[in-house]
């Protein structure tokens, strides 16, 4: 994203989060990321079709969707991409053939994944701002999955939300190749790795993914692609 702008949160911290999350996004080859951020104004890197598809939505619908269309927009073009407007499939983006991608939002702020799905076959990507207590735990973790949130007290809530938006990534980037079968985020097993985790579908076969995570101030930015 172009400029420096912050973001303010309600605890009056001041996040300068473009620079962090550009500087911490995916290094990847063939993979274009991106953000954007309600704090720009008006979404400038949107199809037409796209803002008036956004007229249906309420508004805070409305502002997801087109900074997220904004920052996959941007993606798209760091990977040497184009698309056209970029309507809906249900929740997820209506992607033309020979693109993968993946969006996510949160405290006004999206970012997006892009490449060819020729040589990546699915993507995914989350940001969490904020946090997730304790007792979602169980939502989220399986069993095994519990030992990951090992270690001293005061950092679990960081490592619960990790491990959530980890999952988010899998999530988004299993559920186009698996389909309905996949029903949560507990369909998902995680085994630490190196740089984050491994993640696979419990239910049904599908690829293995490798997700990257990196810590951010008040938040953590995930991304999921196949392994190997």
């Amino acid at each position: 994203m172009n400029g420096e702008r912050n973001t303010v949160h309600s605890s009056g911290t001041v996040l300068t989060l473009p620079r962090a999350l550009c500087r911490s996004g995916p290094r990847i080859p063939g993979v274009g990321f991106a953000t954007a951020s309600v704090h720009e104004g008006p979404p400038v890197a949107v199809e037409e079709a796209e803002r008036r598809l956004s007229l249906t939505m309420p508004p805070r619908r409305r502002a997801d969707f087109l900074t997220g269309r904004s920052a996959l927009h941007r993606a798209l073009r760091v990977a040497g991409l184009a698309a056209g407007a970029v309507l809906c499939d249900g929740p997820r983006p209506l992607l033309p053939e020979g693109i993968s991608a993946s969006i996510s939002h949160s405290g006004g702020v999206a970012v997006a994944v892009a490449g060819p799905s020729e040589q990546f076959r699915t993507l995914g990507v989350d940001l969490e701002l904020g946090g997730l207590p304790q007792e979602a735990a169980h939502l989220v973790l399986r069993g095994p999955e519990t030992r990951l949130l090992r270690g001293a007290p005061d950092a679990a809530a960081q490592r619960l939300l990790t491990l959530y938006s980890a999952k988010e990534a899998a999530f988004k980037a299993l559920s186009p190749v698996i389909g309905p079968e996949l029903l949560g985020l507990r369909d998902i097993r995680l085994e630490a790795s190196a740089d984050g985790y491994l993640a696979q579908a419990t239910r049904r076969p599908g690829p293995l993914l490798h997700v990257s995570t990196r810590q951010l101030p008040q938040g953590v930015l995930c991304w999921a692609v196949p392994q190997g």
